[in-house]
């Protein structure tokens, strides 16, 4: 009876997250935000060759709000796959009568030139009210060549 108990309260506990997004309508608080975010993005697991990307965008236009979103995950997916990082190191040794001092500068940019993101698809997608304007949160899925 104890083990049954065990069970079904995980089975419940389990599906509060899935409804949490289902039934989730407006947006009240960033720690709401936050929480969301944190639930849908889940979604995104790598598998082999396809990358599933979450992205959000927030505007007092529908349209505007979807079309942040969209390119929110599209950026996320170019930084993955399209993106270089220019490092540069510097080692500096000077002598004087007290002995050597050394200092250490490292610099490392994170470059995205000309990114192309074809063939992306949209998984999900969630609109929500928030404040005087609208959440969109979008799930991509881009298929590795």
């Amino acid at each position: 009876m104890r083990i049954l108990s065990i069970i079904l309260v995980g089975l419940l506990l389990s599906n509060c997250t899935n409804s949490y997004v289902k039934n989730k309508k407006t947006i009240t608080s960033p720690n709401d935000l936050m929480k969301f975010t944190n639930v849908w993005c889940e979604k995104q697991k790598q598998i082999d060759n396809i990358i599933k990307m979450c992205g959000q965008g927030w505007s007092k236009d529908l349209n505007i709000s979807e079309s942040k979103a969209i390119i929110d995950a599209k950026l996320k997916i170019a930084d993955i796959t399209q993106h270089s990082i220019i490092k540069s190191e510097k080692v500096i040794k000077k002598e004087n009568s007290k002995g050597i001092t050394q200092s250490y500068e490292l610099n490392a940019d994170n470059t995205l030139n000309e990114a192309t993101i074809i063939g992306y698809k949209i998984v999900s997608k969630k609109v929500m009210k928030e404040k005087n304007g609208w959440r969109t949160m979008v799930l991509l899925e881009y298929k590795l060549s």
